[in-house]
């Protein structure tokens, strides 16, 4: 069973954010393998550990080396091999154009399954792998929290408003992982020092035109006030005088 997981490159949750004169800087910002991927990849690994066959992981990002080790992360956990294509001009909120790149490198690739997360933590766009399953015109299963594999058949579970949701289909085809779907492992040390020697491939590839919508303008949230401390010579006092203001000023309760 041949396996491709779409890798995303988000922005540290530590990487501080500077908006000038409207536009994002991204230029002090650290990457990181976006978390819903990570359930994609251990999902994968779990398959290929069952079944038998290979895991590769795709990635779309720009000339950044700097994205490589936690890339092989991923390979330190189960996977097999990474290609990660290079995009001079690469934004990671163009969901159509990066689609169209994707499933090109995917056509090239024997697989019978695709995995990615949900969505990107950077955007929360939650397109690119839809829009890569209709490329391929492929089955697409959408937000899944348990997937199970037999003999060519794919039984999905979802989460949906008031209940749970149940889907099977046939290989091969797209699954966009929920959270909650595994838990992902730590790797060994020797699973880290084996990743060291597995295939990193680096591919060129350039810019396509798509009708992506572009952000025009980015901004912070505002600062937030400062609390305001309540005064009493008791703390019942000061319970009351908390009501009030609640009522009164609030208008909560």
């Amino acid at each position: 069973m041949n396996i491709a997981v779409l890798i995303k490159m988000v922005p540290d949750t530590e990487s501080k954010l500077e908006v000038n004169d409207g536009k994002l800087s991204d230029q002090n910002f650290k990457y990181m393998v976006n978390p819903y991927d990570e359930f994609a990849v251990e999902q994968a690994v779990q398959f290929k550990e069952a079944e038998g066959g290979k895991v590769t992981l795709l990635t779309l990002f720009s000339e950044d080396n700097s994205i490589d080790t936690d890339l092989r992360k991923m390979l330190a956990i189960g996977a097999d091999e990474i290609i990660a294509l290079r995009q001079n001009e690469y934004k990671g909120d163009k969901p159509l154009a990066n689609a169209k790149i994707l499933s090109d490198a995917i056509k090239e690739l024997d697989v019978d399954l695709i995995l990615c997360g949900i969505q990107g933590i950077d955007y929360y766009q939650a397109a690119t792998g839809t829009m890569v399953a209709q490329m391929l015109d492929i089955p697409n299963i959408s937000g899944v929290t348990k997937l199970e594999y037999n003999n060519g058949t794919l039984k999905a579970k979802r989460q949906i408003e008031g209940g749970l949701q149940t889907i099977e289909t046939s290989t091969p085809a797209l699954i966009t992982c929920q959270k909650d779907m595994n838990k992902v492992r730590f790797p060994a040390l020797k699973d880290i020092m084996m990743s060291k020697r597995k295939p990193f491939t680096n591919k060129t590839v350039e810019s396509v035109e798509s009708n992506d919508i572009k952000t025009s303008e980015s901004s912070l949230p505002p600062a937030r006030d400062g609390g305001e401390i309540i005064e009493g010579e008791t703390a019942e006092e000061k319970v009351n005088k908390l009501i009030e203001k609640l009522k009164m000023e609030a208008k909560v309760i």
